[in-house]
């Protein structure tokens, strides 16, 4: 069976839940933050918009009842190991919001986002996946 074009990256949580959108690529199609109450119709729109079959699911908090609202859709469930993803996650925020200029003179270390960045933590989750089917480490 053919790979869909696209799947789904999630960080879940116990009230909100960091989904992203991916390419096979690792380009990043959607994403954003949903309240966990949303989930189940957010995915069904999703899919609608971004036809996939996979969903890379963070092994943490939440994930439980995030694997009950997959296998209701009928999903096929990846786990990935999200230790050190928020880290990451800052990190991939900065850089992708911040020009160089300012990542030179302002340490991402002393920076904080404004506002909850699950989202990013799902991006990195995607790629993670990604890393490890083409057989990459995930070194620092």
């Amino acid at each position: 069976m053919e790979k869909a074009k696209f799947f789904l990256a999630v960080d879940p949580g116990r009230e909100k839940t960091g989904m992203a959108v991916l390419s096979r690529e690792g380009k990043v199609r959607w994403m954003g933050i949903v309240p966990v109450r949303n989930l189940e119709q957010a995915i069904r729109d999703l899919n609608s918009r971004f036809p996939f079959r996979e969903v890379v699911l963070g092994n943490s908090t939440g994930m439980d009842r995030t694997v009950e609202t997959l296998r209701r859709l009928g999903l096929v469930i990846h786990l990935v190991d999200e230790r050190h993803s928020s880290e990451e996650a800052r990190k991939l925020y900065f850089q992708e919001r911040f020009s160089s200029f300012w990542r030179r003179i302002l340490p991402i270390s002393f920076l904080f986002p404004r506002h909850p960045y699950d989202d990013w933590q799902a991006v990195v989750i995607g790629r993670r996946y990604l890393r490890e089917q083409r057989g990459e480490t995930l070194g620092k």
